[in-house]
């Protein structure tokens, strides 16, 4: 991983790359960029050979399961700079979203926030489809949805990221329940989360933004759109609950 500590009382960001493994650039971006300034910074590189499919949390081929794998390096960071980082905040841009979406669905109560942009498809809140489509059979662990709908989670994707390529992954399955491009299907995982809440008579605090100008591209959303500004906007409810909580 690539940190940047800014002392043991200071905000939490994880934040986790797409399938590029650009780690050092999202590190780099968020400990320069104002909107961020005193937070630490966790980046985490998953290599490619042992967690070839870390957004799933796949182990196929003797692969490390990546949400393990993650608690792990927290609890080692934890040890190391002696900070609480029981619920970081956590970012996640294309691939990194969509691990982050999943680390919710899985591990609820280690997120207090997330932001996730431009994932290229999701695990839909139902029961009824296997792992990694759903939550259902498959699953690394039992999924708490009515946590997971406690976790406050944006769901950003850039207005012209609509383009369908070979890093849009496209099946039947995928595109019946989540549609073609990752702005339709962000849509519809938002939606899909609002009707299970509701089948909970729960109060889901998943919510949508469109990042105007924006494309699938982590650098350019950084310098041209809001996202920075909106990320930071969204988890600065996290840094006020933990502050009133530790007051």
């Amino acid at each position: 991983a690539y940190i940047v500590y800014r002392g043991p009382a200071a905000p939490v960001l994880v934040a986790v790359h797409g399938i590029s493994r650009n780690a050092a650039e999202l590190a780099a971006r968020f400990a320069e960029s104002p909107h961020f300034a005193g937070w630490t910074i966790i980046a985490p590189l998953f290599e490619k050979t042992r967690f070839g499919q870390y957004q799933q949390m796949g182990t196929h081929g003797g692969q490390t399961r990546s949400d393990l794998a993650m608690l792990t390096l927290l609890d080692e960071v934890a040890d190391s700079y002696a900070c609480d980082i029981s619920a970081p905040a956590w970012f996640g841009f294309s691939g990194g979203a969509q691990f982050c979406h999943r680390f919710a669905l899985l591990h609820p109560k280690r997120v207090a926030a997330a932001y996730c942009v431009s994932a290229g498809w999701y695990a839909m809140p139902d029961a009824a489809l296997a792992w990694p489509f759903g939550i259902g059979s498959g699953a690394p662990l039992p999924c708490d949805l009515a946590a997971a709908l406690k976790v406050r989670l944006t769901v950003a994707v850039g207005e012209q990221d609509l383009r369908i390529d070979g890093s849009v992954r496209q099946s039947p399955l995928i595109n019946m329940h989540q549609g073609e491009t990752r702005l339709r299907r962000a849509k519809r995982w938002t939606r899909a989360m609002q009707r299970a809440a509701d089948r909970l008579d729960a109060e889901s605090h998943v919510k949508l933004e469109l990042l105007a100008g924006g494309v699938h591209d982590f650098a350019i959303c950084a310098r041209e759109t809001a996202m920075m500004s909106l990320a930071a906007a969204a988890l600065s409810a996290y840094v006020t609950g933990k502050q009133a909580a530790t007051a």
